[in-house]
């Protein structure tokens, strides 16, 4: 399928791509309209989902309560996200690579994930909680 990139479609990647982090929806909005004064979210919404489904960008769930963007033109990572502090750690693909690589032999089956979310407790949490706990 061949990549149309209309103007507003094109901004919105320019501004994912551009400021390496996770974006909401708002976020993406507020700073695309300067370049864009017509601009609305629903604009926003589909030109989220078109590049999301092109594989320009991801959308991810870190737990926040709204979905985050982020570009996947960056080499290839995922995230750990700390259920009691909210910190986000990123994690190399070269880590979560051989576990891909197990479920794709042990049951014929080709991951297509290329942004896993593993959520859990941090380092610095743990140690707090066991130090409540005595």
């Amino acid at each position: 399928m061949k990549k149309h990139l209309t103007s507003a479609r094109a901004i919105i990647l320019e501004t994912i791509t551009t400021d390496h982090r996770h974006w909401t929806v708002q976020e993406v909005y507020e700073a695309a309209k300067p370049s864009l004064p017509s601009l609305n979210l629903s604009t926003v919404y589909r030109a989220l989902e078109y590049l999301t489904g092109e594989s320009l960008i991801s959308v991810s769930d870190l737990g926040a309560g709204t979905p985050v963007y982020e570009s996947i033109q960056d080499s290839p990572h995922h995230h750990l996200v700390c259920l009691d502090c909210e910190a986000v750690y990123e994690l190399p693909h070269a880590d979560v690579d051989e576990f891909f690589d197990k479920i794709s032999r042990h049951n014929e089956f080709k991951v297509s994930t290329n942004h896993l979310i593993i959520f859990g407790t941090c380092e610095a949490c743990q140690e707090t909680t066991e130090k409540a706990t005595y």
